[in-house]
């Protein structure tokens, strides 16, 4: 049975969900708290949030779950009231889907079936793994038992020489020698007919049993061996096992390499920061709020929308863009999105003003890199029209993060990819942080975006997310995986499995988190030819 928990719905809504998921099939229960902690402990599978587009209330939320191993694979549904623009930032936000309020019983079912149906290949996988981890412990165990028991064989062998000068006894305890050799050597092979080829194993372990067989085979005449009287032949068991032991390897290697791939180049994705300003395009006279209230809001019209003006007003308005990057050379040369550099370009739904009455340009934008106190400002060298692409500089600090290593070769369909970014941007950092910490940035900081980024980076807190996947799709101008991520994971560095970029993350596809994109490494050759040309020069 599917366990379900309801969270934050409001009342008259919680009462009637209730009944009506328990009497689907479904064990639902509505705790009190949301976080990671109360989903670990139901152990759920889905979860419905009732939530405010508008507030971004859930993110918070969104983050932590999806941001956790163990709760990352839970399905999230949303219910949130608006339309398709409430929709897509919804999802844009994590979840991994959307019902707009009010709705129809019959469509929140359809899509839980159809949530827990992509959930379910996913929880066997996951199944199987531990099953194999435990598999593996056991098989460990019977190889200890194993070696024990050669050990054991090779005294009484020591005992028997000590005692051969004693003709008589010499023949019975020969004679007694070779029943004990020949039942030892039958229980090793009923022994290794256990390890069959669904247990897992190390190349350690098949190579300590193949040694323990060579010993023991030693020990006896040719006239001793034996052969399986039932089941496979230890040829046959061997080959399972080496079957066996490649495909625990590649798992091991994936989870080794993202390891590596996050030890030597987290460090090298930053956080790319730009604030927009507005700018009137007749007159060029800079949009402002018209003014601010005692608590220091923006002061608002009867339906609750701030009042602007181009004529005096107090500061001006302000849109904060987040956004990833990576350094690609000891140059200080940042490759990432034409959309992080221009947060416009071919995206004038995010631009909140008039576009034919006001032209946004940016204020100011900034790199920070993990363990850097200081932001770097970036100056954007080139952007390509063609593919969302983007080339910025910064000017590096003498102790400064390794350059990410560019693949030359195409990428291979269905092979591990690992994602390093900023997936929500300054959100997903603050909810990764405990909560004094948090208290007292919002101190410091009051609501000033700015100010809470330069206090993050001042306690070094600036951290890139990492997800793993694989590729499903490789096209010549875009790169289809599913690891995951969101707003603000735009412009970040995709890995193969030998550590080089094989993309720049640019999209994701909204109601679908399993499918991700990238800008092939290749499509920016354009924008890093004449780097490599100067650097061939000097």
């Amino acid at each position: 049975m599917s366990k379900i928990l309801l969270f934050r719905a409001a009342g008259d809504l919680r009462a009637r969900l209730l009944p009506e998921l328990s009497r689907a099939g479904y064990d639902v229960a509505a705790p009190e708290s949301a976080d990671v902690q109360t989903v670990l402990q139901h152990q759920a599978d889905l979860i419905l949030l009732q939530t405010d587009v508008k507030t971004l209330d859930c993110c918070g939320l969104l983050t932590q779950l999806k941001a956790n191993e163990a709760t990352a694979p839970v399905k999230i549904i949303l219910l949130a009231e608006g339309g398709p623009l409430e929709r897509s930032r919804a999802l844009d936000l994590g979840a991994d889907d959307v019902l707009t309020l009010p709705f129809e019983p019959v469509e929140l079912f359809a899509r839980i079936r159809a949530q827990l149906r992509e959930k379910a290949p996913d929880d066997r996988l996951r199944l199987e793994a531990r099953d194999a981890r435990r598999k593996e412990q056991e098989a460990e165990a019977a190889l200890a038992a194993l070696v024990a028991q050669k050990e054991s064989g090779k005294r009484r062998w020591i005992a028997l020489g000590a005692v051969t000068v004693l003709a008589l006894i010499g023949v019975g305890l020969a004679l007694r020698s070779v029943q004990v050799s020949r039942k030892s050597n039958a229980t090793l092979v009923l022994q290794l007919q256990g390890l069959r080829s669904e247990i897992l194993t190390q190349s350690q372990l098949l190579e300590r049993a193949q040694k323990s067989r060579e010993a023991l085979d030693q020990e006896l005449s040719a006239g001793n061996k034996i052969a399986a009287s039932t089941g496979a032949s230890l040829s046959d068991i061997d080959n399972r096992l080496k079957q066996t032991d490649s495909r625990i390897g590649k798992l091991e290697n994936e989870s080794r390499v993202a390891q590596e791939i996050v030890r030597d180049y987290s460090n090298s994705v930053c956080l790319i920061y730009a604030i927009v300003e507005f700018h009137e395009r007749k007159s060029g006279a800079r949009l402002n709020f018209a003014g601010i209230d005692a608590t220091g809001n923006p002061l608002a019209d009867a339906r609750g929308n701030p009042i602007v003006t181009t004529e005096g007003g107090t500061r001006p308005v302000r849109l904060h863009v987040f956004g990833s990057g990576f350094l690609i050379d000891n140059g200080g040369h940042v490759l990432t999105n034409h959309h992080v550099l221009e947060p416009w370009w071919h995206n004038a739904d995010a631009i909140p003003v008039p576009g034919d009455t006001f032209e946004p340009s940016i204020e100011s934008i900034s790199a920070y890199f993990p363990g850097n106190e200081t932001p770097l400002a970036l100056r954007v060298q080139s952007v390509s029209e063609d593919f969302d692409l983007g080339l910025a500089s910064v000017d590096l600090p003498q102790s400064h993060p390794r350059p990410v290593a560019l693949e030359q070769q195409a990428a291979i369909s269905g092979s591990a990819v690992v994602l390093i970014g900023y997936p929500t941007g300054v959100e997903g950092i603050l909810a990764r942080i405990d909560e004094p910490t948090l208290k007292r940035i919002a101190q410091e900081a009051g609501s000033n975006p700015e100010g809470v980024v330069q206090a993050l980076a001042r306690r070094k807190l600036i951290r890139p997310l990492v997800t793993q996947g694989h590729l499903g799709v490789v096209g010549p101008d875009r790169l289809v995986y599913d690891a995951q991520t969101t707003s603000g994971g735009s412009g970040g560095p995709v890995f193969n499995a030998g550590g080089k970029v094989i993309g720049v993350n640019f999209a994701i596809l909204a109601g679908f988190s399993g499918s991700n994109f990238a800008v092939p490494i290749s499509r920016a050759a354009k924008l890093v030819a004449p780097l490599r040309s100067a650097q061939a020069v000097r």
